[in-house]
């Protein structure tokens, strides 16, 4: 099954030094499957199995906005006492653009918008995992475009 998402790619030496920071401390007290730095992204909107149309690669080539994100700090779902997913927090003004593709798509998805870089799958917490920790780095880029992925659970790739 293939699960489609639109995200916002993070420049390789932002992908680079995300891995170098976070996932040292975090292997000492966490079990679990750590995203390879190749694959880090912003998930903006999560489409699922949904049927692409021209349409939708249209709209995400003409969508244009510039906008410098803020990754820092540490956050789970559902909670970090019992995190499953554990990720890096995105700051900077992104919902503008959420809005624009649950409009444009008609997902009506209510769902609070919480932008994150995914780091890792959690199986088990091993240490108490102290946010505060965490804070002491800010990476910083721009994004300026969007892009769809597909992923089959194995492979992970750039539609467009």
């Amino acid at each position: 099954m293939n699960r489609y998402f639109i995200a916002i790619e993070i420049p390789e030496k932002t992908r680079t030094e995300i891995t170098s920071f976070f996932y040292p401390m975090l292997a000492q007290k966490v079990v679990g499957k750590f995203v390879s730095a190749e694959k880090l992204h912003i998930t903006v909107l999560f489409l699922g199995n949904f049927e692409i149309k021209p349409d939708i690669l249209d709209f995400l080539k003409e969508l244009k906005f510039s906008e410098e994100l803020k990754i820092r700090g540490l956050g789970a779902f559902p909670s970090i006492q019992n995190a499953k997913t554990i990720y890096a927090k995105v700051y900077g003004n992104i919902k503008p653009e959420f809005d624009k593709l649950n409009s444009f798509l008609k997902t009506g998805n209510k769902e609070e918008f919480i932008p994150h870089v995914t780091i890792c799958r959690a199986r088990k917490i091993t240490g108490k995992i102290d946010e505060n920790e965490f804070e002491s780095k800010e990476f910083t880029f721009t994004a300026d475009s969007l892009h769809l992925f597909n992923s089959d659970f194995a492979n992970y790739y750039k539609i467009i």
